[in-house]
Parts: C-alpha cells; structure tokens; sequence
C-alpha cells in the first residue's frame, strides 16, 4: 500500500483510537481483527508522516477558563498573524478563515485575571493586526471526543476500558506541579509509554501509570486522537456563530454537540452564544447543516458564518497548509508570565 494514502483500515482505526487513544496495540488489533504488528505499523506510518496523533487534554473537571480571540488582519498579514498566535502556549487552536475577522484563536488560561491580561495586553499586539475582539467562553459541550463510524458500537465497547471519569460538578480542580509537568509530556505524545514518561519526568514508571489513572478517574486528564481529516474526505470546516435563546442554550449545546460532524460546540458570552464548528466533506454542506440547526431548534439564528481555509494549530499541533503536524507548541493555561508572551510574538514575527 502505498505510504501516502489513508485508506478504510486506517479510518477504523482511527475511529478506534477516536474511543481510547492509548488503547494498547494489542486491545485495538483484537477489535480490528488484526495483527498487533499490523496496528502499530499502521499507526506509526500515520504518526511517522504528521497525519495522526494523540494528546493530552484537560479533563471535565479541570479548572480552566478559555475565550475566542479573533483578529481582522492587515491585507496579506493573515498568515503572518496566525503563526504569530500558534506559538503562544495559551492559545490551543488557530484558523484561518475568510470574512473579516480572518484568524480565530482558541485561548485558555487557569484564571479570569490572566485570561483578561492575555486579551487585552498582549495577544493585540501581534504584528499586523488591525482590530482584535474577544468572546469568553462559558460551558464546553464538545471539542475533545469525536467518532467517524466506522467502526461499531460493539466494537467500540470494546476498546474502551476502565472506569468513566467523574463528570459532575464544577470545573475547581488544579494541577499540582508534577501533575502539570505530566500533562505537558502527554501534549508531545499522547501514547508515550510509561516508561518515557517515568524517564522525562524522573520518576518511576509505576507513579505516571498511578497518577495518570488518578486523574483520568476524578475527571482532570483525557486524551484525543487527531488526524488530517483531509485524507480520510473531510475537507472542509466551517464555523457557525449562533444567537440562541438563553432557555435554549444547554439544550442546544448538548444536541449539537452530539452531530458527528461537530468539532467545537461552545456556549460564549456575546450575542452570539454558541459556537459550532463544523467538519464536511465540502463548503455546499453548509446550507444542510443550516437547515438541521433551524429544524432541531427554529428559534436560533446564525448570525455569520465563516469557511475556515487554512488550520495553522489544533490543540498544541502545528500544522502545515494540508493539515498535517509539523510541529507542537504544548497547550500550557498555566505559563503566563507577561513577558514570555510578548517574547513569543517578537521572535516569531522576526522569523
């Protein structure tokens, strides 16, 4: 098969890895009815090339407040602006899209206090911006857990193991700092073994495999698998900023999130209140997925609508102009310092 292409067993695979993105090749290769060899030859192809790979990712309980920075760039800065932005460790994501404010950056910081530092003092004054706005983010009600069905719900059953993280309550919880540190390795590799871990952090592989199961089950660590959705059909993503009624919002947030074409679902502060990321297969979908939202609740309005026509970061990945990883900026709320921001949107607008 030739290495470049993505094809039916590495969607099932994928998908697989969509339930349980550590699943052991040996787990995921009885699921597939394959060989464990074949799984990992698999995956490190797709790995290998940038074309998959997994992360870490606060779990429900994680204390973390988060916004959508967005920016009207200068003409021909839009690119310049994004890249300037992915390099930042609190922004998690970056697309680039058409309409006026072109680049949408996902922000995430530990409290309201360094969140509002972060928006008004430093993230404005990347090079070639013209206007910035913000939108802060109230409740996630989907962004880390996708399913591309091609597998079944036997099979996905299968791969899971282990309990369901807790879910009920606040986001209160906080990382200590080893706990920090742990999370930060799992940006780089979501499947590190644990004795890679054990190694960068200096610990024993029995106290990562202890803490990470801590805190998977009381609701502060996940993981999700990623893959340029490009090759396996999916090439176009939109974003969709809808007003919703206030006694409508947590129901549509929680139908919407449950589309399998949703990538983000996100309540926001603003008069738009809810915004849905989309991925299809092309930009004519957008008129059905429109009309699924006014027929499920007739009350919502969209009130723009934007085609996203270059990812620059998905959670901590940088990507290149076809989608794949070239790179990781770890997604770290906790590293503001002032000045480490600003020295990030100097050195890479010098670049």
């Amino acid at each position: 098969m030739p290495s470049h292409e993505v094809d039916e067993v590495d969607v099932a695979l994928l998908d697989a890895m969509h339930a349980n993105p550590r699943a052991s090749f040996e787990r995921l290769a009885s699921v597939l009815g394959l060989s464990a060899v074949t799984v990992a030859r698999r995956w490190q192809r797709l790995s290998g090339t940038g074309r998959a790979w997994v992360s870490s990712v606060p779990g429900p309980r994680l204390a973390l407040v988060g916004a959508v920075f967005q920016v009207e760039a200068k003409p021909g800065e839009t690119e310049r602006v994004g890249r300037q932005l992915a390099r930042i460790p609190q922004v998690g994501s970056v697309y680039l899209t058409d309409g006026a404010f072109d680049v949408h950056a996902l922000v995430f910081t530990d409290d309201m206090s360094t969140l509002s530092t972060l928006v008004f003092d430093h993230l404005p004054r990347v090079h070639g911006a013209a206007r910035v706005r913000t939108n802060v983010g109230v409740e996630w009600f989907s962004g880390t857990q996708w399913r591309l069905h091609a597998i079944s719900s036997g099979q996905e059953r299968s791969v899971v193991e282990g309990e369901a993280p807790e879910r009920n309550g606040d986001r209160t919880k906080t990382f200590n700092p080893t706990d920090r540190a742990l999370f930060l390795a799992l940006q780089r590799d979501g499947r590190a073994t644990y004795r890679d871990l054990a190694d960068e952090l200096g610990t024993s592989d029995n106290q990562v495999r202890r803490r990470m199961t801590a805190l998977n089950r009381a609701g502060l660590l996940g993981f999700r698998t990623d893959f340029a959705r490009g090759e396996g059909g999916w090439r176009t993503e939109l974003v969709l900023w809808l007003r919703v009624p206030a006694g409508q919002l947590r129901a549509a947030g929680t139908e919407l999130s449950g589309w399998p074409e949703t990538r983000i679902c996100l309540s926001l502060v603003g008069e738009a209140n809810l915004l849905l990321m989309v991925q299809v297969h092309r930009v004519r979908e957008l008129a059905a997925i429109l009309e699924r939202v006014a027929h499920a609740f007739p009350q919502v309005v969209a009130l723009d609508q934007r085609v996203v026509l270059r990812p620059v970061k998905s959670w901590g990945r940088l990507l290149d102009d076809s989608g794949h990883s070239m790179g990781v900026v770890p997604v770290d709320p906790w590293a503001l310092s002032p000045a480490s921001v600003s020295e990030s949107i100097v050195e890479t607008a010098a670049e």
